[in-house]
């Protein structure tokens, strides 16, 4: 076995349990397209953060020998930058990104992709620092070297980053994981994995299903919006079934509606605000559905880091309820910024006329986003804002089935209440890998013929969510409509 990281460390302060599944590897999964882009935007920044220090060494090879390999650079004087200078300390093993020589001592730069400072990136660079300054490491200050805002495409790698200096706080951090590594080691050293406890954390672990919510199908979590005193209230009574909650407990409307579906096993329905709010609905509806990408690195010009582009849409026109007659769409090529073709195309393609039925606010966002770049269209594009119906907010206020299990993605809706449709066996099947797709075209990771299965994928995925809201809103207006 061998020595601690980071991850495991950190993961372990906040769950023992997860931290040890961790340090055995019983916790691995294939990675998704989105994961992979996120790693290559990292290591992407790691490559150009090196480059700004041309007299910097990087130590490579085993960890044993990365150890022998930093001793040896941080006692010759003429070695001024060190990049992954490996320490060990007990049972702990950290590399820190770059040390720079300061007099007698070092300064530590911890290299992210993130533009924004916060806690975890905090905790991450303490952990450096505490293994680092362990292990003898004369230490003068520490910092986040971070992604700049203002950065844009053709500009020199030094104006991609901004320094940021943590050592105060990071010097406090790195004492207290001093005090706690005993106990970390130790309960990472054992072989027998340590007994779950449900805390706040499980809400969004990845492994919560297989830990804490094992065989718990209508956990407290489902509850929506639940907060973290009212969860604690839960707990402390011994209630983790939504069943188990009692009469008198206070819940909002939201949160209740959940709790009666799931005592009676059936949907609560407001069939009255359901049959307004589509009896609202002006035919013929356009059901619109965009797809982005985002970047560390911009693709195009003029574009801020992770700044959100609108690559595609799709929209199913109805001339009445579940009546399709016509499918436009539209997808960006890869090699250009095409925002404002695909505005124009988008205007055209709306019409002049009718509801434009969309799934949450996510589509408003981007009409406005589009209308703040191009004020020449702004006048027409906020004409489609005005038009917008949120299915999402109908659902939200007026409907709930036990099966959703607190959420109302449209990917856990759709085979509750229309089960015939899903997203299984598409080559594109979420909105996270649909991005990661299309930067990966963008980057030109693909030859033509998987460039060109991919864009097939991406036309595919987005036509079946426009299609999956023109199943719900006939599935619905026949549960209401026709009483």
């Amino acid at each position: 076995m061998g020595k601690i990281n980071k991850e495991q460390f950190l993961s372990t302060l906040s769950c023992s349990t997860y931290g040890w599944i961790l340090r055995y590897g019983l916790s691995q999964k294939q990675l998704s397209p989105a994961e992979k882009l996120k790693i290559e935007d990292g290591l992407d920044i790691h490559k150009k953060a090196r480059g700004l220090f041309p007299a910097g060494v990087m130590v490579s090879g085993s960890n044993e020998t990365s150890v022998q390999t930093t001793q040896q650079l941080l006692s010759d004087p003429n070695i001024t930058v060190i990049f992954e200078a490996t320490f060990v300390y007990g049972n702990y093993i950290t590399k820190a990104d770059i040390l720079m020589r300061a007099n007698s001592r070092w300064k530590i730069v911890e290299v992210k992709s993130n533009v924004n400072a916060d806690k975890k990136l905090i905790d991450d660079l303490s952990y450096t620092t505490f293994v680092a300054q362990s292990a003898g490491l004369q230490i003068s200050t520490c910092s986040l070297l971070l992604v700049s805002k203002d950065y844009r495409l053709g500009m020199s790698d030094e104006n991609l980053f901004q320094e940021i200096d943590h050592t105060t706080e990071v010097f406090e951090q790195a004492e207290k994981f001093r005090e706690q590594s005993s106990k970390i080691d130790q309960t990472l050293s054992s072989h027998e994995k340590p007994a779950p406890k449900l805390r706040w954390e499980c809400k969004k672990c990845e492994i919560f299903e297989q830990c804490c919510g094992e065989n718990i199908e209508n956990h407290i979590f489902d509850l929506p919006r639940i907060s973290h005193t009212k969860f604690c209230q839960l707990k402390d009574m011994g209630v983790i079934r939504i069943e188990d909650i009692p009469d008198d407990f206070k819940l909002t409307d939201s949160q209740n509606r959940v709790r009666q579906a799931v005592l009676s096993g059936e949907p609560v329905v407001d069939s009255d605000g359901i049959r307004n709010a589509l009896y609202s609905i002006v035919h013929p509806a356009y059901y619109l559905d965009f797809e982005t990408v985002q970047t560390c690195i911009p693709l195009y010009p003029g574009i801020a880091p992770y700044g959100q582009i609108p690559t595609q849409y799709s929209i199913h026109i109805c001339s009445g309820v579940g009546t399709v007659v016509d499918h436009r769409e539209y997808l960006a090529e890869d090699d250009r910024d095409c925002r404002r073709t695909l505005a124009k195309n988008l205007i055209r393609d709306c019409g002049s006329e009718g509801s434009i039925v969309v799934y949450t606010s996510f589509e408003k966002t981007i009409i406005n986003g589009l209308a703040g770049s191009f004020p020449d269209l702004a006048e027409k594009l906020m004409g489609l804002v005005r038009r917008l119906v949120d299915l999402h907010g109908i659902l939200r206020n007026n409907y709930y089935h036990p099966e959703f299990h607190g959420s109302y993605s449209i990917k856990k809706v759709l085979p509750v209440v229309v089960p015939d449709m899903g997203y299984e066996g598409l080559v594109v099947d979420n909105g996270l890998d649909a991005s990661a797709q299309f930067a990966f075209m963008a980057m030109s990771r693909y030859d033509r013929e998987e460039a060109s299965r991919v864009r097939k994928g991406l036309l595919e995925y987005c036509g079946v969510d426009t299609m999956a809201m023109v199943r719900l809103v006939q599935e619905l207006h026949r549960k209401v409509c026709n009483d």
